[in-house]
């Protein structure tokens, strides 16, 4: 008996350290971690660039989720957005408040895996981004996002 319970025990230990397992937790932001984690280091360690801002969210059914950002015309930034395994496609939507009026202004609007868009600000102006999941995969009505702005690091050259 005592060799089935220490047999039970070393089997339970070696099925559950096996691989990436998301089972214990659908609302797990294990996965996104790592993709967004994966992407920094292409982004600063292979293209050069600084990340100013990195937003995570949860997108339940057809929510949406903005944020807000002032902009440095110093800079041409690119905001990306990323979807864990449960979102196969994301919209990122981009308003900029006029300085005079205060009134929002469309930008540009992207929909795909992981939609980019480029913003050249011409003067400190605030900028709205909205994620909105276009589509979930089979399933699923739920998941997690990251929103990553950047621009060229200036410490590193261009």
């Amino acid at each position: 008996m005592k060799y089935k319970v220490i047999a039970a025990i070393f089997i339970l230990t070696v099925f559950l350290s096996q691989g990436k397992s998301y089972s214990q937790s659908a609302t797990t932001m294990q996965d996104i971690l790592e993709t967004v984690s994966a992407k920094v280091i292409e982004l600063e360690d292979q293209r050069n660039q600084e990340i100013v801002n990195m937003t995570f969210d949860l997108l339940v059914n057809t929510g949406k989720k903005t944020l807000w950002r002032y902009l440095d015309p110093s800079f041409d930034y690119d905001v990306m957005v990323l979807g864990d395994r449960r979102i196969e496609n994301l919209k990122i939507t981009v308003y900029k408040k006029n300085n005079t009026t205060g009134e929002w202004g469309f930008v540009d609007e992207y929909t795909d895996k992981n939609p980019v868009l480029r913003l050249d600000p011409q003067d400190l102006e605030q900028y709205e981004f909205t994620v909105t999941a276009d589509k979930f995969k089979a399933g699923n009505s739920t998941g997690h996002f990251a929103l990553l702005l950047y621009h060229q690091n200036p410490e590193r050259g261009k």
